[in-house]
């Protein structure tokens, strides 16, 4: 795989993937083997100023530092201090209500102690120590989440379903506090025996993103996080996390990917090869057990994927306005990172989140390069998103309707040149689109089969999310690719080409 074609397509897509998202700078890794391979930043990482974005410039990761906090618990279990299926009970007092069984350190990493979801126990003041404030979090067993009305803070017995909590990740944090063997806080522990090691210089995971914790220099290297609204930058106050082992780390996405690629590599020099194996093999597949949804399965910490391809992932926000998203291929060994000081305060929390949306068709573009793919443009951006639309107009005008007879070429270019469009337009581009639809014996998999061909999944995301037309591209990235690579190995070869794109 040759890195510099990925390099071409980002530099070509990502600066219209930002702005179609509105988002005002991103800094991406790709790490391949053993070393970040690649490295880009784009954009603004202070509206006010102008300020670039960097690849030195430093974010929040949000939630994609539980996996640090995760391999600082497995640190421990490796020097035979605490076990993954001990009790917790006898150094943190966390007792599920519902009993069964006691808490064990496995159940924390793997967000089964029955514990509910919480936003994270944010303050505008930087939190007391660890202890004190889960203390004060546990005696008073209610969820932040709009007052504790929206979830419980105990949503069932241990080990009875995947249940996501940040309070959960602080408890692991907590143990690292107390059990660690050099006597040192949290965060110290982790700058000794995760970062150092691993050379991310770029990295800390402080109690609070405030100067009173964070070094001078770092901090002046965070970027600027914006809450976004359509036509709407919002620079918001600084809010700090109680729950700080679940989300308060700052990093660079090439230290970022450091770790990841360590995970992927055995977990050398942080961690042994067999915790690092169990911490992206999954430890519940399928089921309620599994993780955030039935298909999904969970490790310690990271989510798993499987298929041809398989990978971990996990992600991160941190309120109101930042997102992170990390995604590592297990047998690829490639990493990718990506940072966005923007988070859209239209998230309503579902899978594909407006706060991650720049992320996702980045990462639309990664995954087809890591899948042997050539992600580069296959024609301008305003040439595809051209065709696509013919495409969609041909559709309409026939096959949608039952129509055989095509629209008269006369027709085409009055549309064409008539047409009033507020982005980069290629008429030619358009006629051609309409021309190639036609009625057929099967014309849904027949008329997909050609949206696949000329605009391959990667590329085709960012135009048909500009589009935001539903139907056949709706039902290409659904249940109709299934037919479409179904379709096409009967007729003679072609699906594993299809369904591989």
């Amino acid at each position: 795989m040759d890195i510099s074609t990925l390099a071409e397509a980002l530099d070509t897509f990502v600066p219209e993937i930002m702005e179609h998202c509105g988002t005002p700078g991103l800094s991406i890794a790709v790490g391949a083997g053993t070393e970040v391979a690649l490295a880009r930043a784009y954009g603004v990482a202070d509206l006010a100023t102008g300020r670039p974005m960097t690849v030195g410039t430093v974010g929040p990761t949000g939630s994609d530092c539980k996996p640090y906090t995760g391999v600082a618990a497995l640190q421990l279990v490796e020097r035979g201090v605490i076990g993954l299926d001990d009790s917790i009970e006898p150094y943190v007092p966390v007792v599920n209500p519902h009993g069964q069984r006691p808490i064990t350190l496995r159940d924390l990493l793997t967000h089964r102690s029955g514990l509910g979801t919480g936003m994270g126990n944010f303050d505008r003041v930087p939190p007391p120590p660890l202890g004190e404030h889960l203390r004060r979090v546990l005696e008073a067993g209610r969820s932040d989440a709009y007052g504790g009305t929206m979830v419980p803070f105990w949503a069932g017995p241990v080990g009875a379903a995947y249940q996501y909590s940040n309070v959960g990740m602080a408890v692991v944090g907590h143990l690292v506090e107390l059990l660690n063997p050099d006597g040192v806080t949290f965060s110290e522990w982790m700058a000794r025996h995760v970062f150092a090691p691993l050379g991310m210089g770029s990295t800390v995971f402080p109690r609070a993103q405030h100067p009173d914790f964070v070094p001078a220099e770092l901090l002046a290297r965070r970027s600027t996080g914006y809450a976004t609204l359509p036509g709407m930058w919002l620079p918001l106050p600084a809010l700090y996390p109680g729950d700080y082992p679940a989300g308060s780390a700052l990093s660079t996405p090439a230290d970022h990917a450091r770790f990841v690629l360590a995970m992927l590599n055995g977990g050398s020099p942080i961690l042994s090869q067999d915790l690092a194996t169990q911490m992206i093999t999954a430890q519940a597949s399928g089921g309620t057990l599994a993780g955030p949804h039935p298909g999904l399965s969970v490790g310690l910490v990271f989510n798993v994927f499987g298929g041809e391809h398989p990978y971990i992932g996990h992600g991160g926000e941190y309120p109101w306005g930042w997102t992170h998203f990390t995604r590592g291929w297990t047998e690829d060994r490639v990493a990718l990172v990506i940072s966005a000081n923007q988070l859209d305060l239209g998230d309503f929390g579902l899978s594909d989140r407006p706060g991650h949306a720049a992320a996702r068709l980045v990462a639309e573009i990664v995954t087809a390069w890591v899948h042997g793919g050539d992600p580069r443009p296959r024609r301008t951006l305003a040439a595809g998103r051209s065709l696509l639309a013919g495409l969609l107009v041909g559709d309409r005008l026939t096959t949608r309707l039952g129509i055989a007879s095509q629209p008269s070429a006369e027709d085409v270019a009055r549309v064409a040149e008539g047409a009033v469009v507020s982005l980069p337009w290629d008429a030619e581009a358009f006629r051609q689109g309409v021309g190639q639809v036609r009625l057929s014996a099967t014309p849904l998999v027949d008329n997909a089969m050609t949206v696949r061909r000329e605009l391959p999944g990667h590329e085709l995301a960012l135009p048909a999310r500009q589009l935001g037309v539903p139907g056949l591209v709706t039902q290409l990235q659904s249940g109709a690719g299934s037919q479409v690579a179904e379709s096409a190995g009967a007729a003679g070869g072609a699906g594993s080409q299809v369904a591989g794109k």
